[in-house]
């Protein structure tokens, strides 16, 4: 029998394997979300689900038959849909920002949330609903925790900066110190208004439900467009793995590598919790998940984070709207009952020798 090491140790040493394996993830997250579709409170048959999606081809929806109603069309295409690939959205850009800060910090507990974007975006949403500002319309909620989310990790960085460069010890301070007062204005707010407790907690616990397309399309263009030009990255962040001193002597500029892989990770990560609020653990676990696959170089580490952070999260919010019947339990609850137990046999792998970065 093959043991764990040994099938490791084949994996990580053959580029070929690496390919195969990311190809496999690639359709094994195509079945997820299509397997997706059918987990809901009301019952849609396989073929249905088949000819909802046949039928929003170009040039292919005329050959398919309409054996649906309206409702499940409406249920398919505008509610699940967008909420299944939500969640591959949202996952993908937790599991690739957690990977570049891990390699960035050297650290591997850190994950997004630690530079100030989690409070500060918990900040904006929690004062839109309690305070009920409307400055962006509909939008208000969104817009206001991407923009809180942004400045949070901005004041992190400025507050890092000694001698023009921000040093990854005083931006995990700063973050640390600054979540927990933005924590404490947020339990202020939350215990202002009672009334309003209910949607702000369940925001807070994150949820795909109201997820729409109206709002993940250029959700969407931020994280592709973040995540190809962090992937280029990928020789940059193997350096700064072996610390800085090692990164400037093959010619990295580390200052630069880190201000712009920070800022990506920043847009990319706050964007997709402006929707989906605040779900923990894929950006923690998942890098660490693509390191005991494919080792330890971010050419396959990135994209394995982000194919298997969109898994992840897609199958824990099936868990959420399937586990009992008629409740919608809040996502972040899902991922942190799946994900500590996860991080300790993790944990558990790495004290023992057979896991590293």
């Amino acid at each position: 029998m093959i043991s764990y090491r040994t099938f490791r140790t084949y994996m990580q040493g053959h580029e070929g394997t690496k390919y195969l394996t990311m190809f496999f993830l690639a359709v094994l997250l195509l079945l997820v979300v299509i397997f997706s579709t059918f987990i809901g409170s009301v019952h849609i048959s396989f073929m249905s689900v088949l000819q909802i999606y046949g039928s929003q081809i170009p040039f292919f929806s005329r050959y398919i038959p309409e054996n649906y109603t309206a409702i499940q069309y409406t249920i398919i295409a505008s509610i699940r849909e967008p909420e299944v690939l939500g969640g591959l959205v949202v996952g993908a850009s937790l599991g690739i920002g957690g990977a570049v800060i891990q390699s960035i910090f050297r650290n591997p507990i850190t994950e997004p949330y630690i530079i100030g974007l989690s409070s500060g975006a918990a900040l904006g949403a929690v004062m839109t609903i309690i305070l009920g500002l409307t400055f962006f319309g509909l939008y208000s909620q969104q817009i206001l925790a991407f923009i809180f989310a942004m400045a949070s990790v901005i004041v992190v960085y400025m507050f890092a900066l000694r001698g023009g460069k921000a040093h990854p010890t005083y931006m995990l301070l700063t973050g640390v110190a600054l979540s927990f007062f933005l924590s404490a204005i947020v339990a202020l707010l939350l215990f202002s208004n009672i009334n309003l407790e209910d949607e702000a907690f369940f925001w807070l616990l994150g949820s795909l439900e109201n997820i729409n397309w109206l709002e993940l399309f250029p959700v969407t263009v931020v994280v592709v467009l973040c995540s190809v030009i962090l992937g280029t990255q990928y020789k940059e962040l193997d350096a700064l793995q072996m610390g800085d001193t090692h990164a400037r002597s093959v010619g990295v500029n580390v200052e630069r590598t880190k201000a712009i892989s920070i800022f990506l990770v920043a847009l990319s990560v706050s964007a997709v919790v402006s929707i989906s609020g605040l779900i923990g653990f894929v950006g923690l676990i998942m890098p660490h998940v693509a390191r005991m696959i494919f080792g330890g170089s971010n050419r396959f580490v990135l994209p394995g984070s982000a194919l298997t952070g969109a898994i992840f999260l897609i199958l824990a919010d099936d868990i959420a709207r399937g586990s009992v019947v008629g409740v919608v339990i809040p996502i972040g609850i899902i991922t942190g009952i799946i994900g500590v137990p996860f991080f300790l046999l993790i944990m558990r792998k790495m004290s023992g020798g057979r896991y590293g970065n």
